[in-house]
């Protein structure tokens, strides 16, 4: 696994050690590990507090794991920047969750309100005398 220079990276804390690599439900599916035979670094995207109120860093790609996965974490207890801010600073992740929920609610809503409208204006055109 090469590291892309346009994202930023974490490495192992101890380089001879492992780190466990969970997936978006906190399964572990790899790990990272000393060269020459494993990674000891990785491309994140952001910084999250997740399981257990820890910090994790979100990898940039979830694939090539011994687990398929939609997402992967790594424990920010057990890494550290590769290059503290330089080039790209890691960020926090964005909480999307509680957006989405919001979307799909006011979606929901605005399909009530068409069909309660639908129906009102049926009715309407079903009580009105027709002229024939």
């Amino acid at each position: 696994m090469g590291l892309d220079a346009n994202y930023p990276a974490v490495t192992m804390n101890d380089p001879n050690g492992h780190v466990t690599v969970y997936n978006q439900d906190h399964v572990p599916i790899g790990r990272l590990g000393p060269t020459p035979f494993e990674s000891p670094s990785v491309n994140v995207t952001c910084r999250r507090t997740a399981w257990e109120d820890r910090d994790w860093y979100r990898l940039l790609n979830p694939d090539g794991w011994d687990a398929p996965a939609t997402s992967a974490y790594v424990s920010a207890d057990e890494t550290h920047e590769l290059n503290p801010g330089q080039p790209y600073p890691i960020p926090s992740c964005k909480n999307l969750g509680c957006r989405r929920k919001a979307g799909q609610a006011a979606a929901a809503g605005v399909l009530a309100a068409g069909a309660i409208t639908a129906i009102r204006s049926w009715r309407r055109r079903s009580d009105s005398p027709g002229t024939a």
